[in-house]
């Protein structure tokens, strides 16, 4: 092996920052190269070349929140298929998996075809989803339709007085339904439940898991859930802050169980039968 610059023969091996192009692009990677002893340029065999592509490709892919080809590769190994059974069940030819997981960079719409098959989180977000779109703002939202990011701004917040999902659950139905009764709206427009231990987001076992594997909260044991963020207000109005920090300051001084107790009174709860949506209407008789 020769250098191409100076014809040197002694080559070492050291870590290389190089840039190059991808879809028209430059990234940034740092990967092993031979060097020229003598006059320090690059030279890079199959092997370090393959390492070099895979690299720019992933580092593209990070930064435009595409799955990386060991995500890819995670996915099929977790599901147990070869190559050949992957592409079946991805229903893509196998070839296309082969370069996806090595430096071919797959666009969006087969990112999100190759999450919606192996990840049931994102899969159960996205089933949530055309679930909330296909249900129409009602008496049953608050007279709006549900808003994730509101929801998931929300429960940052409170989480910080509340811990638990029980008591988290009972501070995010008297916000919603404390801003329905003043305002004819709700904060968040979702749909709370009937259930054993008082009112409930509809869905919210499932929101929740989403938000943990998010890493949107992190679980602290014994059913504590911790937001890692702070929560971002700017994302609420006057009204639906004020609404939020009334809420808040009821459940600071007993982890949010006056809340608890009093939802079970709440002629919301007493006249909407179990697992039954419960109406916005009886908002006007909250007892907070």
């Amino acid at each position: 092996m020769k250098c191409l610059n100076c014809d040197c023969e002694k080559f070492e091996s050291k870590n290389i920052r190089f840039t190059p192009e991808i879809k028209g692009e430059e990234v940034e990677v740092v990967v092993p190269s031979f060097v020229c002893t003598k006059c320090q340029t690059p030279l890079m065999d199959g092997e370090q070349m393959n390492v070099l592509r895979r690299s720019a490709a992933d580092k593209y892919r990070k930064q435009h929140n595409l799955l990386t080809s060991e995500d890819i590769i995670k996915y099929r190994a977790s599901l147990g298929m070869s190559q050949t059974a992957f592409a079946n069940y991805l229903k893509v030819g196998e070839a296309s998996i082969k370069r996806w997981e090595t430096y071919f960079v797959q666009d969006v719409v087969q990112d999100d075809h190759i999450r919606l098959k192996c990840d049931e989180a994102y899969a159960e977000l996205n089933a949530l989803e055309v679930h909330w779109k296909s249900q129409s703002s009602d008496i049953y939202s608050g007279n709006r339709p549900f808003c994730l990011e509101l929801f998931k701004q929300a429960v940052r917040y409170l989480i910080g007085f509340t811990k638990s999902p029980l008591f988290l659950n009972k501070a995010l139905f008297y916000a919603d339904f404390k801003h329905f009764q003043q305002h004819g709206i709700s904060i968040t427009g979702a749909r709370y439940v009937h259930l054993e231990y008082g009112p409930c987001p509809d869905q919210f076992q499932n929101i929740y898991q989403l938000f943990l594997s998010k890493g949107v909260l992190i679980s602290g044991g014994h059913h504590i859930l911790k937001s890692i963020e702070k929560p971002d207000l700017s994302v609420f109005s006057d009204s639906e802050n004020e609404v939020l920090e009334f809420v808040a300051k009821i459940t600071q001084t007993d982890g949010g169980k006056k809340l608890l107790k009093i939802s079970h009174d709440e002629e919301a709860f007493k006249n909407t039968e179990p697992l039954q949506l419960i109406s916005y209407e009886f908002s006007k008789e909250l007892k907070i």
